[in-house]
C-alpha cells in the first residue's frame, strides 16, 4: 500500500473538514476522491502531503509516518492544488527547469528531462513564453509537465484536467495510466463523474470530512443502483412482448430500435438475451446506462444526506 490512513481528523473553528477519515491506495491504481464543495477533498490532500497537520489519526504514505516525519512524505510526492502559479514572470522552460533541478535530477540530465515533459505535455512550442502570459489551458499543461518530471511514487491531483480541452485531455489519460502502469499511484479529485470513469479504478466519497462509500465503480452501481439497461434490437416490437416475461420494474420504447429496461436484480440480465433469442430477435446491443453521476446523486438522494457506506469506510 502506497497510503494507509486511519482516523484523520483536522478541525477548524467553523468546521471539521476531516472526521475519522480513513483510506488506502494501491500501488498502481488511480484512486478518486469525489464529493461536494466543500466535503474536505483539499483538505485530505493537504493532510497527506504533509502541508496541514491533523488534530488526530495517522497515515503512511509512500513508507513515511506521517505525523512524525511530514516533510520527509513530499519527497516521494508530485502535487497539483487547484491554486494560482507564483512564477508568473519566469518562461516555460525555466520553471520546468528549476522544478528538474529541485526534485534531484542529475544536471547532464535536467535538459533531456524538461524536453521531455514539455514534449509529453505539448507545450515545446511555449518554452519561451513567461508563465504571467499563458492561457490556463496551457499554464495546466505546464503545471502537469511539474508534476510529471517528479521522481514520485504518489501524484495528488486536484483537478487536473480543467481548462484543458477535449483531444488534450484524452491524451492527458493515456499519459497518466502510462505513469500508474510503472508501479506509481495517483490520488485524483474532479467534479467530473462522467470522465471519472475513463480514469479511476477506485473511488471514495466524501461529505462533511467523512468517507461513506468506497469502491470500483461496478462495486458502487451494483450497490446503489437498480440494474437499468439500453438494448438495441431488430424488431422492437417483438422484444417487448418476448421481454414482459423477464422480471422488471421498467419497461419503455426508446429511439429507433431501443428498449429501455430496469430489472429488479442484476442476475437477470442474462435473462433478457435468453429471451431475445428464444423470440428470434437479434440483440445488436446492450449496455448498462448507470454512470458515476447516478452513484453520486444517489448518494445525495436528500439534499446533501448521504447514506451510510455499503462497504465500510477502507
Amino acid at each position: 500500500m502506497l497510503v494507509q490512513a486511519s482516523g484523520l481528523t483536522k478541525t477548524y473553528p467553523k468546521a471539521r473538514a476531516l472526521d475519522h477519515v480513513s483510506l488506502e491506495i494501491r500501488e498502481g491504481e488511480v484512486f478518486g476522491l469525489f464529493g461536494p464543495n466543500g466535503a474536505g477533498k483539499t483538505t485530505c490532500l493537504r493532510v497527506l502531503s504533509g502541508i496541514t497537520q491533523p488534530d488526530a489519526g495517522d497515515a503512511v504514505v509512500c513508507g513515511v509516518h506521517l505525523r512524525a516525519a511530514p516533510n520527509d512524505v513530499r519527497r516521494h510526492l508530485g502535487i497539483l492544488f487547484d491554486l494560482p502559479t507564483p512564477y508568473e514572470g519566469m518562461r516555460v522552460s525555466e520553471y520546468l527547469t528549476f522544478f528538474a533541478r529541485l526534485s534531484g535530477h542529475p544536471p547532464a540530465e535536467v535538459r533531456e528531462r524538461v524536453l521531455w515533459a514539455m514534449d509529453l505535455l505539448v507545450i515545446r512550442h511555449l518554452q519561451e513564453n513567461r508563465i504571467g502570459r499563458l492561457s490556463m489551458g496551457e499554464r495546466q499543461r505546464t503545471e502537469l509537465a511539474r508534476v510529471l518530471l517528479s521522481p514520485a511514487r504518489l501524484l495528488l491531483l486536484d483537478e487536473p484536467f480543467s481548462n484543458v480541452d477535449v483531444d488534450m485531455r484524452i491524451a492527458l489519460r493515456g499519459v497518466l495510466r502510462a505513469w500508474v502502469s510503472r508501479g506509481g499511484s495517483i490520488l485524483f479529485t474532479s467534479h467530473n463523474l462522467i470522465e471519472s470513469e475513463a480514469i479511476v479504478d477506485r473511488y471514495a466519497f466524501i461529505h462533511l470530512g467523512r468517507i461513506v462509500a468506497v469502491g470500483t465503480a461496478r462495486e458502487l452501481k451494483e450497490t446503489l443502483l437498480a440494474p437499468a439497461f439500453q438494448i438495441e434490437v431488430t424488431d422492437v416490437d417483438r422484444a417487448m412482448a418476448a421481454l414482459e416475461k423477464v422480471p422488471h420494474q421498467t419497461l419503455s420504447r426508446g429511439g429507433p430500435g431501443l428498449i429501455h429496461i430496469g430489472l429488479l436484480a442484476r442476475s437477470d440480465a442474462a435473462k433478457v438475451a435468453r429471451a431475445l433469442v428464444e423470440a428470434d430477435v437479434d440483440l445488436l446491443e446492450m449496455k448498462s446506462v448507470g454512470t458515476m453521476e447516478d452513484v453520486y446523486a444517489r448518494l445525495t438522494r436528500a439534499g446533501y444526506g448521504f447514506l451510510a457506506p455499503p462497504g465500510g469506510t477502507s
